[in-house]
């Protein structure tokens, strides 16, 4: 019996924080998000860490991998890229990455505690069902479709699916804005005429409340597809430079 409390221990101890997980580099901070850009190579793992936060991850290609979380059995999973998914506040696990595929994800924690989550057109909470109003057709003038993914309290997330050739304004809302593209297909200016800076998948680009909207314009044959989250004012939201990789 004496020996126990030392394995309780020293399991415990293997447990890192997200911050210091080393395949997750920290791209941007301030006020409301932490957004990580992750990359494993294949048959390399996540260590074992813990979200201190809730949690959203965007995949940006097709992977397998195997979760380890502790007490529970291993779990296989094949994720989707452009799957969006919740890891919530004390989750602990570490990820083995199996195939020959690199893991690539964007991880977005939300800083504020979040309250009344639930799905909406996706199932962002693998554990609960969906939440989603009836499609309704297309004007035969729209540029855009904007499919709701997830909400709580403080923050809307959506898939925001830019139709060939076409622009969509994001940004101005009321609430600052976090756009991650999935794909390479997007020229992100600041109002119609700004200069153009080209987004390729796994960018992304702050709104800050006040700032004027940007136009995501979709240069391709194909859809391009951006993930919004906009977040309710909690006080100022500064941003501040991630550290120099």
């Amino acid at each position: 019996m004496c020996c126990f409390p030392l394995v309780i221990f020293a399991q415990m101890a293997t447990v890192i924080p997200l911050a210091s997980e080393p395949h997750h580099h920290l791209a941007l901070h301030n006020d409301y998000v932490n957004v990580y850009e992750v990359e494993v190579a294949p048959h390399d793992s996540v260590q074992l860490h813990r979200h201190e936060f809730d949690s959203i991850s965007i995949m940006m290609g097709n992977s397998e991998v195997v979760v380890r979380a502790p007490g529970k059995p291993d779990a296989r999973q094949k994720l989707a890229e452009g799957q969006v998914r919740l890891q919530s506040s004390g989750y602990v696990h570490s990820t083995s990455v199996e195939g020959e595929a690199i893991y690539r994800n964007v991880t977005v924690e939300l800083l504020f505690p979040q309250k009344g989550g639930h799905n909406l057109c996706a199932k962002v909470n693998a554990t609960e069902g969906l939440n989603c109003a009836r499609e309704q057709a297309l004007p035969s003038n729209s540029t855009h479709v904007e499919e709701p993914q997830y909400e709580t309290d403080q923050t809307f997330v959506a898939l925001v699916r830019v139709l060939p050739h076409q622009n969509v304004s994001l940004g101005n809302t009321g609430r600052s804005e976090l756009i991650v593209s999935l794909d390479d297909a997007l020229v992100e200016t600041v109002g119609e005429t700004g200069p153009g800076k080209p987004l390729r998948r796994g960018d992304f680009e702050w709104i800050a409340i006040g700032q004027a909207a940007s136009v995501f314009k979709n240069i391709s044959d194909k859809e391009a597809r951006l993930i919004s989250f906009r977040l309710k004012p909690q006080g100022p939201a500064e941003i501040t430079p991630a550290p120099t990789k």
